[in-house]
């Protein structure tokens, strides 16, 4: 059994477990299935989730092969569920991204992007966590992007 650090994305301090030999993969709160991925983003004292980073974490574990997949919340299943949540988290972050290069207002971005989110995941609990996602994602849109080059 391996313990293992992922990096930030559902938080700082997110770890991983394995078990090389049989394929299994332990996720705790980075894989949540059935439900909109939790946002632990509660300005202005616990913003250590990054979506950004989220989405690279979950590729990661995507490119491991894992076989059997555990998740912190839902179904044990195979790695096609560590694709439905970075998916998930792809189009939450494009769709937040895209209102606000439009200019829109946050309050507004979330409230479009919830009544969207809810209508292609009508089955999905969790639906209190779409805004704190928008919020991060806000946060993270192009960062560094202003960037002077050296």
């Amino acid at each position: 059994v391996q313990l293992r650090p992922t990096g930030q994305g559902h938080t700082r301090g997110d770890q991983i477990v394995t078990v090389p030999d049989a394929g299994v993969l332990f996720t705790g709160d980075v894989v949540e299935t059935g439900q909109f991925s939790i946002f632990p983003w509660f300005p202005p004292y616990d913003t250590d989730v990054s979506g950004v980073g989220w989405i690279s974490v979950l590729q990661r574990l995507i490119d491991s092969r894992p076989q059997v997949v555990v998740p912190g919340h839902g179904d044990v299943g195979g790695p096609q569920l560590l694709t439905e949540v970075r998916d998930y988290l792809v189009e939450l972050r494009d769709e937040t991204w895209r209102r606000r290069d439009s200019a829109m207002s946050e309050p507004a971005i979330a409230a479009e992007v919830r009544a969207l989110l809810v209508k292609r995941h009508p089955d999905w609990a969790g639906q209190e966590w779409i805004e704190p996602g928008v919020g991060c994602l806000y946060t993270e849109h192009r960062a560094g992007e202003f960037d002077v080059q050296k």
